[in-house]
């Protein structure tokens, strides 16, 4: 149940230098199947992915502005190949509740290797990948917040059969932290993410955070309460600042409950 993403906060936190760096942004055409990427026509295996992913980071080597984008005619089909073939924690199956824990470790598995393909370190390649780093943090959020609801609202009925139970309450709380509190470095005014790919993440934030305030423990309630009502104040962007001052208005009449 360990979620093993501490590695947003840290990929994140160099989005936020204002360094300058003199790479050009300049995309090549690739043929990505002469590379090695299996067929985006055929089913994924989990190897398959993991080969997909190992294939992207070689040719990032040298040419960091040509991967697969989300709105490039040519290459969003295998983004979203990608993307589709990630494991997914489905809220609906709450026979098969080990299966889809399961399926959340996978998932956590791949995200190292995405974040090293997408969340850029210069704010060259925060800008260019802009919308692809925010599709896949919005695909974290939605996975962990899925997972939480299983553990909480199914798992933990049965916490008498388990003696770590309070162990696994606070590792599966703490990685619920680190992806929401990583999550909103995102909408810090420096860096160089799109406008509106920061609104669609803070929407996405404030959809999800509210499923899973309740988990979380009154330290880590009032972090993350106290970076949304910074940045409803603070981000450069009118639209985050209105869905965060709303989140935190929301957040502290939970508290008055």
């Amino acid at each position: 149940m360990k979620i093993k993403i501490i590695l947003i906060s840290v990929l994140l936190a160099f989005s936020l230098c204002s360094c300058q760096d003199g790479q050009k942004t300049i995309k090549t055409e690739i043929d990505y199947s002469k590379l090695g990427l299996p067929d985006v026509g055929m089913d994924w295996s989990g190897e398959d992915l993991q080969k997909a992913l190992t294939v992207l980071k070689e040719i990032k080597k040298t040419d960091t502005f040509s991967l697969p984008r989300v709105k490039d005619g040519k290459t969003s089909v295998v983004f979203k190949k990608i993307m589709n073939s990630l494991p997914t924690v489905s809220t609906s199956d709450t026979t098969n509740l080990l299966d889809q824990f399961g399926n959340l470790k996978e998932f956590n598995k791949a995200l190292p290797d995405l974040f090293v393909l997408y969340a850029g370190a210069s704010e060259k390649e925060n800008s260019f990948y802009s919308t692809e780093a925010t599709e896949i943090l919005k695909r974290v959020i939605q996975e962990t917040t899925n997972g939480s609801d299983l553990f909480y609202n199914h798992y933990v009925t049965e916490e008498n059969e388990f003696k770590d139970i309070a162990e696994r309450k606070e590792k599966l709380n703490s990685g619920t932290f680190k992806v929401f509190n990583g999550s909103l470095n995102i909408n810090d005014p420096s860096t160089k993410f799109h406008p509106k790919d920061k609104l669609s993440l803070a929407e996405t934030i404030s959809k999800n955070l509210k499923k899973v305030w309740e988990n979380l423990s009154n330290e880590q309630r009032t972090g993350l309460l106290k970076r949304i009502n910074y940045f409803s104040e603070n981000s450069d962007s009118p639209g985050v600042r209105g869905v965060f001052a709303s989140l935190a208005e929301d957040l502290e009449k939970s508290k008055l409950q």
